[in-house]
């Protein structure tokens, strides 16, 4: 007896399914039943005509290997696959490779310079404000002190071809770096790593204000030294602290602390440009006291060579006349001596009683003259 399915009728819009087949089999048939039935009328042609099949796969075709050309701007380098393999670096210009799935290609600018923050995000907030990441910034110093660190990193992409196959990185939406790319995660973790570093090894002074540019290039020449040996691609130009602060629960003696060493800074200023002006004047009188002393010191040498030759031409005198040298010599010493006195001329010595004058310190000659 014929079943109730080999009884219906066939209907001429829908294409015939036998009923015993499999629905999860796939019908080529159908399938090419359904894409002919869904090309345009085109006068001249039947609606399945293997023509226009094949005129309509070759337009794909054609837009399929149009879709290959492109253009690399001066600034920028692209990095070729074919089959998932590199395939080269292909400089500025109109350029042409294989399209997807064959080819795939990656248009990178190598003299743009990028940004990453540490310890603060700038992008997305309102106003031009900054948000605080504590998690990144808070950071221990060497003399067991907090300190909040922000700091930017500016680097560009040096090796078009280690920055997309050497390091594997899940990447930053924020910051529209696409997983695989290094400066995402990878750079982030790197500086990070270099500033806790150079910045646990010094005191919270050093970081605040004497050596923040020698911590900056510290932090540098870390960070190039271990994406060199990670091969990432990536140089790393500029590392700037914007903000080094101590927690806000001790900012105002913080502030204290650096308002005194500022006073203490601007006294010593102040002393030392006294020192300098002071130091010329003193040594000029310095000087002056040394010319004096000096022209002294040859007036009384010159005295006593003087004295001395005379002395020894007394002397050769005395040799040669005795009683005659020393006869001049007592009377060269009473004239003298007398010419500093009060001299009193006694023509009648009878008399007159001799005394001595006290009160005006003089003696009396008596019966002398001069």
């Amino acid at each position: 007896m014929p079943s109730k399915q080999e009884n219906m009728p066939l209907r001429e819009d829908k294409v015939y399914r036998p009923p015993d087949r499999d629905e999860n089999e796939v019908n080529i048939d159908e399938l090419l039943g359904r894409f002919k039935t869904s090309l345009p009328k085109i006068p001249g042609f039947k609606g399945g005509s293997p023509l226009l099949i094949f005129f309509v796969i070759l337009i794909i075709a054609l837009f399929w290997i149009g879709s290959g050309v492109y253009t690399v701007a001066p600034d920028q380098q692209a990095v070729v696959r074919t089959f998932g393999k590199f395939d080269g670096i292909r400089e500025q210009g109109l350029r042409w490779h294989w399209p997807s799935p064959i080819g795939q290609r990656d248009i990178i600018s190598v003299t743009k310079t990028r940004r990453l923050e540490l310890g603060f995000r700038s992008s997305g907030v309102q106003g031009g404000g900054i948000q605080p990441v504590t998690v990144e910034s808070k950071m221990i110093t060497g003399d067991e002190n907090i300190v909040e660190v922000q700091a930017v990193v500016q680097y560009r992409i040096s090796d078009p071809r280690a920055y997309l196959f050497n390091v594997g990185d899940p990447g930053e939406a924020e910051r529209q770096v696409l997983e695989g790319q290094p400066d995402g995660k990878t750079l982030r973790d790197v500086t990070e790593t270099a500033v806790r570093q150079i910045v646990g090894a010094r005191k919270i002074d050093d970081v605040l204000t004497t050596e923040k540019e020698v911590v900056q290039q510290e932090v540098l020449s870390i960070i190039r030294n271990i994406l060199g040996e990670y091969e990432a691609g990536v140089d790393v130009q500029q590392v700037l602290l914007q903000n080094v602060n101590p927690p806000s629960a001790v900012q105002d003696a913080f502030e204290d602390v650096v308002r005194a060493r500022e006073d203490r800074d601007r006294i010593v200023n102040l002393a030392e440009a006294y020192q300098a002006e002071q130091i010329p004047k003193a040594e000029g009188e310095s000087a002056k006291i040394i010319q004096a002393a000096q022209a002294f010191k040859q007036g009384r040498l010159a005295k006593a060579e003087g004295e001395a030759l005379g002395f020894e031409a007394v002397l050769q005198g005395y040799n040669k006349s005795p009683e005659v040298t020393r006869t001049r010599l007592y009377l060269e010493t009473v004239e003298e001596v007398f010419a500093k006195m009060k001299k009193f001329v006694i023509t009648n010595p009878e008399g007159i009683l001799p005394f001595l004058p006290l009160d005006e310190g003089s003696s009396i000659n008596q019966g002398g003259s001069k």
